[in-house]
């Protein structure tokens, strides 16, 4: 098994979104010789996963699916993004799921814009930026991925922070703390 992380889209998605990700994430990993890869693969939503009365997709059942792809595929990790809400039982709203020490993780593009909150709240009313956007995709991608290299959620000025809104997501860096990336370097 290669160090690879591959990159599957999740329904219809922008194929530059992934190139960018592809492109930041080997600059954050290249460090450990960990490469990307796109997936040419389009994973299908299913009905089963959508909450009609949340218009929320459950994201564990999602993450179900990747697990189920890493293992039958033998992928050293695999990154599965959406550009829909997704939700969880403990949550009524994430930007993304892993199980730690998974081979998994999934990531929901849909709240990471700041359209997303011109019609709910006035919390965060600011121009669109792709550039903080690109981004907020990179810090929810890393931040996932290390999640699957068993690390837990940080206190510390570090892209392990738990994210509970847009604001979180902004303020926290795309690296990991001194702690958190020694961890990562035992872990790998």
């Amino acid at each position: 098994m290669k160090n690879v992380i591959y990159l599957l889209r999740i329904g219809e998605l922008n194929q530059s979104i992934l190139s960018n990700l592809k492109k930041n994430l080997e600059d954050k990993f290249k460090e450990f010789n960990i490469k990307v890869e796109i997936l040419q693969d389009v994973m299908k939503l299913k009905n089963s996963e959508y909450d009609t009365e949340r218009k929320q997709y459950e994201a564990p059942k999602i993450l179900k699916r990747l697990v189920e792809t890493a293992k039958i595929e033998n992928f050293f990790r695999i990154l599965g993004i959406i550009d829909k809400d997704i939700y969880s039982k403990t949550y009524n709203f994430i930007f993304g799921i892993a199980g730690r020490g998974s081979h998994a993780a999934l990531i929901s593009l849909a709240r990471l814009r700041e359209s997303f909150y011109d019609n709910i709240s006035v919390i965060y009313k600011r121009k669109e930026s792709p550039r903080d956007f690109e981004e907020r995709i990179l810090k929810e991608a890393i931040h996932e991925l290390g999640h699957t290299f068993g690390l837990k959620h940080c206190y510390n000025n570090c892209i392990m922070q738990f994210s509970n809104s847009l604001a979180d997501t902004d303020k926290k860096p795309v690296k990991f703390c001194a702690s958190c990336l020694q961890q990562l370097k035992i872990n790998l």
